[in-house]
């Protein structure tokens, strides 16, 4: 049996323990979420889910997972997000890869895709005509993966297209290993393209068709918000996050160009941040084209989708 300080070193590598300390540290730290913070990274140091940590707690860690897992507390101590220190985030049912090329998936956008679902999901019922879905600013590809994997046999036999464009190829590079990780890449075109601009095409008849379906996490932080960086804003790229002095500079810009890629009879899906609803819809019924506007809340009454769909079917 152990005794004296070889029986405390062990006590202390069991995952309760791990799990107390890590949780005072980061609450220390200013962590508002010290908790589940440290649930998250004790339980990814065992290779195991948090269920799983809270039913072991005298399972003990080896000396090196130890040492690694102090290397993780202190980088969520300095703010780093959970997601890039895991390297990924369970979103929408699935593990979606995360690093800083890439926006974390947020748990509001899981509004926008099942919202994509439901528009794509009635089209493909309601004729035999292709759908054509662009989902943009796409990121690590979160919500271009979601439709890919509900809606995998339509787009193998030809009945919905699904084109992913960021301005980023950097984002794109971590989009594609998402789509490969779930074994859907050949069923996604990933494009560079700045919003519905077409991406690094001369010839207008080159770009893509118009799309039925268009969906978009766009950049709607204030440039205020991200200058002070709280919490993971430090670590994610800018480019994903600043949405100018409003957080709206992005969403007029994709606005302004539905009417001429966006398909008569389609619709736009955009995430948008709490009360970003009724200004978005303001720029949607000033265009040329006649529209629908409708804003969707989530489960807590926040809205957080608007949807644009064009009359002139």
């Amino acid at each position: 049996m152990a005794s004296g300080p070889e029986r405390t070193r062990v006590a202390d590598l069991r995952a309760g323990a791990l799990m107390s300390r890590a949780a005072a540290h980061l609450t220390d730290a200013g962590s508002e979420t010290a908790r589940l913070d440290a649930e998250l990274l004790v339980s990814h140091a065992f290779g195991r889910d948090r269920t799983w940590l809270h039913a072991h707690p005298d399972a003990t860690l080896d000396v090196d997972g130890a040492r690694e897992l102090g290397a993780w507390i202190e980088r969520r101590a300095g703010g780093e997000p959970v997601a890039y220190i895991r390297g990924f985030k369970e979103w929408f049912g699935l593990r979606v890869a995360t690093d800083r090329r890439a926006l974390i998936p947020r748990p509001e956008t899981e509004l926008l895709a099942e919202s994509a679902i439901a528009e794509i999901a009635a089209r493909l019922v309601r004729d035999e005509q292709v759908v054509s879905v662009w989902d943009v600013a796409t990121g690590g590809g979160a919500v271009a993966l979601a439709l890919a994997l509900r809606f995998r046999a339509a787009l193998a036999l030809g009945r919905l297209r699904l084109l992913a464009s960021d301005l980023s190829p950097d984002a794109l590079e971590l989009a594609s290993e998402n789509l490969a990780a779930h074994g859907v890449a050949q069923l996604v075109t990933l494009q560079v393209s700045d919003l519905l601009g077409g991406g690094n095409r001369p010839n207008a008849a080159d770009r893509p068709p118009r799309a039925d379906l268009v969906t978009a996490n766009l950049p709607y932080v204030t440039t205020a918000e991200v200058d002070a960086a709280p919490g993971s804003l430090a670590y994610e790229p800018r480019l994903a996050l600043d949405g100018g002095r409003d957080g709206l500079d992005v969403l007029r810009r994709l606005v302004a160009q539905l009417p001429e890629r966006l398909a008569p009879g389609g619709v736009a899906l955009l995430e948008v941040a709490s009360r970003q609803a009724s200004a978005v819809r303001g720029e949607s019924e000033r265009l040329p084209v006649s529209v629908a506007v409708t804003q969707i809340p989530d489960l807590a009454g926040i809205e957080r989708v608007v949807r644009i769909a064009r009359l002139d079917a």
